[in-house]
């Protein structure tokens, strides 16, 4: 099967075989999933864009918020920062609430961050980060001077543009030569022991990766591979997709029974279409937040059924897949021009 377009991470026509098929459950639409027979990439058509509000029916700020206390250094950002770069000028990506930009800052990077979802941003300023944008990314990019920059850093941000290389030649434009891009995504040849998440599709996720695509990526972009790491497949990753994926469907579609009848939809777009409700159960799980409390309660309770099918799962993983971890984690080094 052909792809009408170029494939978005090597610009090649050299045609792409159909893989699935998906229905965004927010937004309606539909996509195809296309493998690039030149580069390996996985592709999604159509691929547009979605704006901050599919994000926010998604997971709203509450919700991101919430899950996010207490939690520890997000492997990704201790994989950069034990580098030992020295410190320089850095721009993260993507920068989200600023985790990332406020351990680099403290570092003595010299730190500024872009996001386009402007309550992220507001957050970022907020804690202490010296300098966060809200702007398009490419448009950001675009007002920039060329060799700005010492470092950038794309953390889990590069699945989730419709066309990955021209973000990717934009920061090379303003990369000094032999300045550090830092990549990190899901890793495609990670376990899927149940089934592919929610998020790994469009219009979430418009790309998949593995270790040798995304290196033929930056290469075929003007960048030399450094370092390239997966993370260890961890335990808490396979006892969540046992709970999500294993156990929780069935009980969810009773609860959705419960509240809706027959009515379509998942039960998060079925409240976004009609919030109210006459019984008081669906009045009491109205709120995203309450339901993700409730979640994560039931998730609790599972632990003594997910958390040894996950040690078991890893076990095996760990003999079969030893770089099967989930994330995917590359550092590059911008060629100098002569060479790209």
């Amino acid at each position: 099967m052909s792809a009408e377009r170029p494939c978005p991470a090597c610009a090649e026509a050299a045609g792409a075989d159909f893989v699935e098929e998906h229905l965004d459950p927010i937004g309606g639409g539909r996509y195809r999933l296309l493998l690039c027979r030149g580069c390996g990439v996985v592709f999604s058509e159509p691929r547009e864009a979605v704006g901050a509000d599919w994000y926010e029916k998604a997971a709203p700020l509450r919700a991101r918020e919430a899950r996010a206390r207490g939690a520890g250094v997000d492997w990704r950002y201790e994989r950069f920062l034990a580098e030992g770069l020295p410190p320089g000028r850095l721009l993260d990506v993507g920068c989200g609430g600023g985790d990332f930009l406020l351990l680099a800052q403290a570092r003595g990077f010299s730190v500024a961050g872009v996001d386009y979802d402007r309550r992220m941003v507001e957050l970022a300023l907020a804690r202490g980060v010296a300098d966060a944008e809200c702007a398009g990314l490419h448009e950001f990019c675009a007002r920039r001077a060329a060799a700005e920059l010492d470092y950038a850093t794309l953390f889990d941000v590069l699945e989730h543009l419709p066309e990955p290389r021209r973000l990717a030649l934009e920061l090379r434009r303003l990369l000094r030569p032999g300045g550090y891009l830092a990549v990190t995504l899901p890793n495609a040849e990670r376990p899927l022991p149940w089934r592919r998440e929610e998020h790994d599709y469009p219009p979430h996720h418009f790309t998949r990766w593995t270790p040798i695509a995304l290196r033929g990526f930056l290469e075929r972009c003007g960048f030399e591979t450094v370092r390239q790491d997966v993370s260890r497949v961890r335990l808490r990753y396979l006892a969540d997709h046992a709970f999500y994926y294993g156990l929780a469907p069935g009980p969810l579609r009773l609860v959705k029974r419960m509240l809706f009848g027959r009515q379509a939809g998942t039960i998060s777009e079925l409240y976004a279409a009609a919030p109210g409700g006459s019984s008081p159960l669906r009045g009491a799980l109205s709120d995203k937040l309450t339901r993700q409390k409730l979640a994560d309660a039931a998730k609790a309770a599972c632990s003594l059924v997910t958390y040894p099918t996950a040690l078991a799962q890893m076990a095996w993983y760990a003999a079969a897949r030893r770089r099967g971890g989930d994330c995917l984690y590359t550092l590059a080094r911008r060629k100098p021009a002569t060479r790209a």
